[in-house]
């Protein structure tokens, strides 16, 4: 089977390629010709082909399709700076629709979507959320929620009409060659000391590595009209940085109330723009650190084969790839034990 895989260049879609060809298939990626392909080098030349193009261009999509029987899109723009929502909207949302359709017409037999746990959106109190629980993106005044679910919805008019479509809805991303620091980009900012403060919060983690080998065996044993959630690990905020200070020895920035972590963001936001950058922290982000986006993955763990990789070894090999990149120098006796391991 030959797989097309956009946003094969980014951190989970990379993975997808390699755990593709791992697994015997072959894969066509769909880059820009801008596309950097630092994650796609060393890949056999028989078992991967590069076709140009873009998700919001149909025609380039279409023919990207021709002669593969399935798709697995994981292109989009993930975060939660509000620099250009009308962008991110357009990928997420307005790309998904067009692949998938793209797909329908090629009648491919499979159709992967990579969505988000943030589909679901969230909430300010405790609660596990499954494929079941009722979705409020809509409303909770996050554009990355909000953008994510409509890109499901887009997908779903396409399975509407025949798409043998499957969602998956990956947590946080960790692990290693994130080289565009989109899900990650987080951890490095409290591990550089530029978060300034902190809000508790209930986040969700998994595993690259793990989260692409689940789409490759939702290839075969994803059931069509099914959503799966890929998770694993609900902490606290304050555990999670408790975890990063145990790998690094930096202590995390000080907790403060919400409403604080709130005002500071936008303090941050406005700074930004006057310096043309982006916010460390932005207000999206702080809301969407501080509600409950915790999840079950028992769904995916019972057909898709998916594992759950420990927090503590995932967080180590993200702060690790920034070491080796030269992303984070060791500044710490920590980091350089980790450093020093990575070389080895």
């Amino acid at each position: 089977m030959k797989v097309l895989v956009t946003g094969a260049t980014g951190f989970l879609g990379s993975w997808v390629v390699h755990k593709l060809v791992e697994s015997g298939y072959a894969a066509r990626v769909l880059v820009r010709k801008s596309s950097k392909l630092d994650n796609l080098q060393g890949l056999p030349s028989d078992k991967v082909e590069t076709a140009y193009g873009d998700v919001l261009d149909g025609d380039s999509v279409r023919a990207a399709l021709e002669g593969c029987e399935a798709v697995i899109h994981t292109a989009g723009v993930p975060h939660f700076n509000p620099d250009n929502p009308d962008h991110m909207y357009r990928v997420n949302a307005t790309g998904a629709g067009i692949v998938m359709e793209a797909a329908l017409s090629a009648k491919v037999q499979k159709a992967i979507l990579t969505s988000s746990v943030a589909a679901i959106g969230g909430s300010f109190s405790v609660r596990t959320a499954t494929e079941d629980t009722p979705v409020n993106a809509d409303d909770i005044g996050l554009d990355y929620s909000r953008s994510k679910l409509h890109g499901e919805r887009e997908a779903q008019k396409a399975a509407a009409k025949g798409l043998p479509l499957v969602i998956l809805r990956p947590a946080v991303i960790l692990g290693p060659n994130d080289i565009l620091q989109s899900s990650t980009s987080t951890i490095l900012a409290f591990v550089r000391r530029k978060m300034p403060v902190y809000v508790e919060g209930r986040p969700s983690f998994g595993d690259v590595r793990e989260m692409a080998a689940a789409h490759v065996a939702a290839l075969h044993k994803g059931r069509p009209g099914q959503v799966y959630i890929l998770g694993g690990n609900n902490v606290t905020l304050t555990e999670l940085l408790t975890a990063i200070e145990d790998l690094t020895g930096i202590a995390p920035p000080p907790r403060v109330p919400y409403p604080l972590a709130y005002s500071v963001a936008g303090v941050l936001e406005y700074m930004a723009r006057l310096h043309k950058q982006h916010a460390s922290l932005s207000r999206q982000l702080a809301k969407a650190g501080h509600m409950c986006t915790w999840v079950s993955s028992d769904k995916a763990k019972a057909e898709l084969d998916y594992t759950i990789r420990p927090l503590a070894d995932s967080l180590r090999d993200t702060i690790r790839f920034f070491l080796t990149t030269g992303r984070l120098k060791p500044s710490t006796a920590k980091l350089r034990a980790l450093a020093d391991n990575s070389r080895n």
